[in-house]
């Protein structure tokens, strides 16, 4: 539990487009640029027919999702235990400095042409994504105002949406100019996050006598003790959920390729609806939410993208046309903004300044591992189940709804009532009376 004494702070910032949160958006938006462009040039280049298509085999490009996801599993905990323990400006600064050396490696990787280079750099590349992660989200609530969090959160999920398909979509491009390209452009992101990094510089550590936990997953145990039972676990548990079923779907989507009769440019137009989507839900929803946490936006929200999904898988796959599925996939994508962002406010507002990037980061945790065990029954139904992968997202569905079900009318009903801590309550992580269900 977080030490009081720990947890002074300068006073809270007075507008949202400050030098710290200016800094913070252009970094991770470069930071989230960069891994997408390294993993889509690397899935082009391991998928069948690629430059290194027989380096890994058919599962070449299970690998490289594999090199991005476990790194985050394995290090979040540590990520958060240290941007607790040390400043996160830090924290971000040090990992953007990381990325420059990881850059040059990628670019050596692809001048040399050896696949091997490069999947450890993009390896080291996940791996230094994960150590910036609660750092990024833990000090939001300490660069802006308390009461435009919620707006914060919508424009930073916005920009990193809009960062991950330009991403996805300069790995090809650059790839089919030259792979030196790519290295080169993995370099000038580098650059371009370290500088803007260092506008956020000068924050405090929030908790530097915390423990420390050699133990990968002990910080994971820590934070989960200081939230569980209470609000800010059931988010976590809502948030994680959501997040494994939203791998399947994006797996899915690339399956109507066939019925609908699409090529490749096409195919990644249809994949990006939902990452548009998210981006506008996200930005909508952080400004209508002003200084509340609005928890019932979880319901409407849900509501959308669970009623989308279960319909489109119980349509045949070829039911509607192109633009008209990728306006419904898009719509789905706002819901989830909605959905996110009331879970996001929640883990920043409502958990201890002491322990707030240990509780970032074990969401993210946990949202990464149920992702990869939805993926594995997802693969074992479509393999040795023959379930089609249409139905599949009909499934996705229920389980959406499922967790409406659950916030309304079950056990995360606390969520509907949530509101920022204050006073005492900040600093200890108390919320006896603070978050009562609605009645």
């Amino acid at each position: 539990m977080t030490d009081p004494a720990t947890v002074d702070a300068p006073s809270p910032p007075t507008r949202l487009w400050n030098r710290r949160f200016i800094g913070l958006v252009v970094t991770q938006f470069a930071g989230a640029t960069n891994d997408n462009v390294l993993k889509a040039a690397l899935l082009v280049a391991f998928a069948a027919g690629g430059r290194w298509s027989a380096t890994l085999g058919d599962e070449g490009t299970g690998i490289v999702n594999l090199m991005l996801t476990v790194p985050f599993v394995l290090l979040l905990g540590w990520a958060g235990q240290l941007s607790d323990r040390l400043s996160k400006s830090s924290m971000i600064i040090a990992t953007r400095i990381a990325e420059v050396p990881i850059g040059l490696l990628v670019l050596a990787g692809f001048l040399f042409d050896s696949p091997w280079l490069v999947l450890l750099a993009f390896l080291l590349l996940s791996s230094e994504s994960a150590m910036f992660g609660p750092a990024k989200y833990g000090c939001l609530p300490e660069i802006v105002p308390p009461d435009r969090v919620n707006e914060a959160n919508g424009l930073v999920n916005m920009t990193t949406n809009i960062a991950i398909l330009l991403g996805i979509v300069l790995g090809g491009v650059l790839l089919g100019i030259s792979p030196g390209t790519v290295g080169g452009g993995v370099v000038g992101l580098a650059c371009l996050g370290l500088g803007s990094s260092l506008l956020i510089r000068g924050l405090r550590p929030v908790n530097p006598g915390l423990r420390r936990r050699l133990n990968p997953f002990g910080p994971y145990l820590d934070a989960i003790r200081v939230i569980r039972p209470g609000l800010v676990w059931n988010a976590t548990l809502a948030w994680s959920w959501f997040y494994a079923a939203a791998i399947v779907v994006l797996a899915i989507i690339p399956q109507y390729r066939g019925p609908l009769g699409l090529d490749e440019t096409w195919s990644g137009i249809l994949l990006a609806s939902v990452g548009v989507g998210i981006g506008v839900g996200c930005l909508i929803a952080g400004r209508l939410s002003g200084p509340r946490i609005r928890g019932r936006f979880t319901i409407g929200g849900g509501l959308v993208i669970g009623g989308i999904f279960w319909v489109l898988g119980m349509l045949s796959p070829d039911a509607l046309g192109f633009w008209t599925l990728w306006g419904a996939l898009a719509v789905a994508g706002a819901g989830a903004g909605f959905f996110l962002i009331p879970l996001q406010s929640i883990q920043q507002l409502c958990s201890p300044p002491g322990d707030r990037a240990r509780v970032v980061g074990t969401a993210n945790a946990l949202s990464f591992a149920l992702m990869s065990v939805a993926s594995g029954v997802y693969t074992l139904a479509i393999g040795l189940g023959e379930v089609s992968p249409f139905r599949a997202m009909s499934f996705c569905g229920v389980l959406l709804l499922g967790i409406v079900g659950w916030i309304g009318l079950g056990g995360g009903r606390v969520i509907l009532a949530a509101r920022a801590a204050s006073g005492a309550d900040r600093v200890t992580g108390r919320q006896p009376d603070l978050f009562p269900p609605p009645g």
